[in-house]
């Protein structure tokens, strides 16, 4: 025993590696894909370039934009559903398989509906989500405003009554 086998088998070899998963196990990394994988979770954990996101008011605006388009959707497709109820209806008894076809149809719209409807409610909610956001937000920074004006109107009070002039303040 010469001690190199205690090394492990990605420290000292006496061949080449037989694959890129050995190369990679190389203490210097050998290069290629584990170098790239390393940058790719630099940037997933905020060492690459932050890229900026929409404002509240432009994805409220998208969100709004989204649900009108929906709306027209779900408009149509029950437009579509008495369409299909009405032909069903009016082939009845007299054409089963144009009536059957007719209902199949009705059934698929009201498919695409029911997930219209739950896309819209989704819509919905994260648009309200991003509305109160924004009024927390803001109310949190008035706060703000607030506590440091009281801040400064207690330096004053206390000031004033030690007898300081705003000089003699400064210099304390």
């Amino acid at each position: 025993e010469d001690g190199l086998g205690k090394a492990g088998p990605c420290v000292m070899r006496h061949h080449p590696p037989r694959s890129k998963a050995e190369v990679w196990r190389t203490p210097r990394g050998g290069g290629g894909r584990g170098e790239l994988a390393m940058s790719g979770l630099g940037r997933l954990f905020g060492k690459g370039k932050k890229e900026k996101g929409p404002t509240p008011e432009e994805a409220i605006q998208k969100l709004k934009e989204t649900e009108k388009i929906l709306i027209k959707k779900q408009e149509f497709l029950e437009q579509k559903i008495q369409q299909e109820l009405q032909t069903a209806k009016k082939y009845g008894t007299k054409n089963k398989r144009a009536a059957l076809q007719a209902l199949r149809r009705k059934k698929r719209f009201e498919q695409q509906l029911a997930q219209t409807d739950g896309t819209l409610s989704t819509l919905e909610f994260q648009r309200e989500a991003i509305e109160n956001a924004t009024t927390n937000a803001e109310v949190l920074r008035t706060m703000e405003l607030a506590a440091q004006s009281m801040k400064k109107a207690y330096q004053d009070i206390f000031f004033r009554c030690l007898g300081h002039s705003r000089e003699e303040r400064c210099l304390l």
